[in-house]
């Protein structure tokens, strides 16, 4: 995220300009909690119109679902 945002800040600041917090704040708390999911709504703005559509709303989803720890090595759940 750090590279894409250097390469292309307006696919970062994007998707949380219209939003009253200031543009760089929500993408530095996202890129700190929930970097999947931060990745998912600016891929879902710039390739499927946002949020709003089936498809892009499909993509923060799988996102957050990462980000929670239920696909990948489980760092929600303590191993046993």
């Amino acid at each position: 995220m750090v590279l894409l945002w250097l390469f292309s800040p307006e696919v970062v600041l994007e998707p949380f300009a219209s939003l009253a917090i200031p543009d760089p704040i929500i993408p530095i708390l996202g890129f700190v909690l929930l970097p999947t999911t931060t990745l998912g709504v600016c891929w879902a703005t710039f390739s499927f119109g946002g949020v709003q559509s089936f498809s892009g709303l499909l993509i923060v989803l799988v996102g957050l679902v990462i980000d929670a720890g239920l696909i990948g090595n489980g760092r929600g759940i303590a191993k046993r």
